[in-house]
């Protein structure tokens, strides 16, 4: 029996190469904007400029060991076309990648086709082909090395791994996502802290070929500082929490973001350190795998293909951890998803998927962590805090829901059947005036712009709406664009707290602030039930909307009752249910 699951291993083996290799030779030819915008140009002032004239000149974003490789890449123009050859540096250190998770997972399994598998399995993953072959990326070129870093201190050569950390950072500034996993290393006395001057010394010597051909020490210095300040956005689709924040908040989100990254890294460096279990290969690389996949998720300002060390790491991860083989699956779906919107316009919505998808597994790790090396539970006063937390969301998620349910096509047609919404007096039929209620409620959640009212017209050819109602609707959307935004980061922030009590084995806290969320859910129905009643009886729809105009006839003040009476019965009624949660699941 082992010896035909071995064969079907090998088989399985082949079959992931010959399908990474068929997807690398279809992904090759195709271009994009990053391609045509950047790397395309790139190459094309070396190979016009020549090479040390070129890369004497400030002609990239990138740093420095990336153009060498451009450099290299434009000696094959006569016999390769431009955007081959480009992808051609990716792919070779895709290769490469997949040497040293062979050399890792090889540490595990001496002996058997699992080191072979691994190296496949990485070879053929989505978001490692997509990354170089349709992309053209160079984010498997400092993730090749970081994996070397990572290998090196498996076999105990901490200096060398110094080394490739290094040369990872020397690529691009994102590798600094295993810096807390190295920090860790050194506290718990698995690497010098005088290696770390390494990284600077490998860095200078990285720039130093730019500088020799005349480009200014500084600017070639502070590359880094510079791409900072590109792109001032909270989320470029990565899949964390910042995709679900306005961007209009970016100036204040952004210190906070930071702030918090740091607090929470170094605790998470600490707690990590303190620990008194051995680091064993198998730990280390949970470890590793956490902090390339923390970083990113907790910072701002984090790109789509920011995950792609994490996607990495967690096949690893898989291998050392086979409990945990869910984990690269949910990377893979959560990367490839953000990145397809930029490459194949897929729909944004795949990275809010992504995110949960994200947390969840990121989650599932530091449980596995915090069980591995036995560490207390979270504090009891963290634990409450974040329990009232809970309970101020939780009537935030109720109203957002019946908003939700309000602005839909189907609580219109169920209004317009019921007998207390009178007949239209305008003349409206009954198909008609759901066709343009359904679309006046459907511009406040869509994109559109009002333009899109300006252009919507009567068969006799006069406009369905006036200027004053098109402002009402625009206005309207606005506060409910603003009102949804709120509502999914309350959703996202009751998913990660969820989380989070499972992690820290506070669920009964967590339920019960769940539990006292429905109490004031039911007060706050109480309370717009009174204002309410106060605001309808002296409301007026005509007059609000300045005669009997379109709208006016299409949500006369019956509608706007029933509208009110659902938004308290799911107020009261999930409220009601939530109050009923027990605080043990054993009650």
């Amino acid at each position: 029996m082992p010896h035909k699951k071995d064969n079907l291993l090998k088989v399985l083996t082949v079959l992931l190469l010959l399908l990474s290799v068929t997807l690398r030779v279809i992904g090759i030819p195709h271009t994009n904007h990053d391609m045509t915008v950047y790397n395309l140009p790139w190459y094309q002032t070396i190979y016009q400029e020549g090479i040390g004239k070129a890369l004497a000149t400030n002609f990239s974003n990138y740093a420095p060991p990336y153009t060498y490789f451009l450099a290299l890449a434009t000696l094959t123009h006569d016999f390769i076309p431009p955007l081959t050859t480009i992808k051609l540096i990716p792919i070779f250190f895709d290769i490469l990648g997949a040497f040293f998770i062979h050399k890792i997972v090889k540490l595990k399994y001496q002996q058997g086709v699992m080191p072979c598998l691994a190296a496949a399995v990485f070879f053929a993953a989505a978001t490692v082909v997509l990354n170089s072959a349709y992309w053209g990326q160079a984010d498997s070129l400092y993730t090749t090395f970081l994996l070397a870093c990572l290998y090196f201190l498996l076999t105990e050569r901490p200096f060398t791994s110094m080394v490739a950390f290094g040369i990872a950072f020397s690529i691009k500034a994102q590798a600094v996502f295993l810096l807390p996993f190295l920090g860790v290393m050194a506290i718990r006395k698995k690497i010098r802290w005088l290696y770390f001057g390494m990284i600077p010394i490998v860095y200078l010597l990285a720039i130093l070929p730019v500088v020799i051909f005349g480009r200014p020490l500084p600017d070639a210095l502070l590359i880094y500082v510079k791409q900072s300040s590109s792109y001032p956005v909270l989320s470029m689709d990565a899949p964390n929490i910042y995709i679900l924040i306005p961007n209009e908040w970016y100036s204040s989100i952004m210190p906070v973001g930071i702030i918090a990254t740091i607090i929470l890294i170094t605790y998470w460096v600490y707690s990590t350190s303190q620990s008194r279990m051995d680091l064993d290969g198998k730990h280390i690389v949970l470890i590793a795998f956490i902090s390339t996949a923390l970083v990113p998720f907790l910072l701002p300002k984090m790109h789509d293909r920011y995950f792609y060390p994490a996607d990495v790491l967690s096949i690893v991860l898989a291998f050392y951890w086979p409990a945990l083989w869910f984990i690269p699956i949910l990377y893979q779906f959560s990367s490839a998803g953000a990145i397809s919107v930029f490459l194949f316009d897929a729909d944004p919505s795949f990275v809010v998927f992504g995110f949960l998808f994200n947390t969840f597994a990121l989650m599932t790790a530091l449980r596995a962590q915090r069980l591995t090396e036995n560490h207390d539970t979270t504090t009891p006063k963290i634990s409450s805090a974040l329990s009232w937390l809970v309970t101020i969301i939780t009537p935030l998620i109720l109203l957002g829901a019946s908003m939700d349910l309000l602005l839909t096509p189907a609580f219109i047609r169920i209004q317009y059947a019921m007998p207390h919404i009178f007949a239209d007096q305008r003349g409206f039929g009954k198909s008609e005036r759901f066709k343009w209620a359904t679309q006046s409620v459907d511009y406040l959640t869509n994109s559109r712009q009002t333009r899109y009212l300006d252009k919507l017209e009567f068969i006799d050819g006069t406009p369905v709406f006036d200027e004053h109602e098109i402002t009402i609707l625009d206005n309207a959307k606005k506060m409910a664009q603003k009102m949804f935004k709120y509502w999914r980061l309350s959703l996202a922030t009751l998913f990660i707290f969820g989380l989070l009590a499972w992690v820290g084995d506070w669920l009964p806290k967590f339920r019960n602030g769940v539990r006292r969320g429905g109490w004031l859910t039911i007060v706050l129905a109480i309370l717009l039930a009174i204002g309410g009643v106060v605001f309808f009886c002296d409301f007026d729809p005509v007059g609000y909307f300045e005669g009997p105009n379109t709208l006016s006839q299409l949500f006369p003040i019956d509608f706007w009752w029933a509208s009110f009476i659902f938004v308290l019965c799911v107020l009261g009624g999930g409220g009601f249910l939530l109050t009923r949660i027990p605080a043990n699941l054993q009650d």
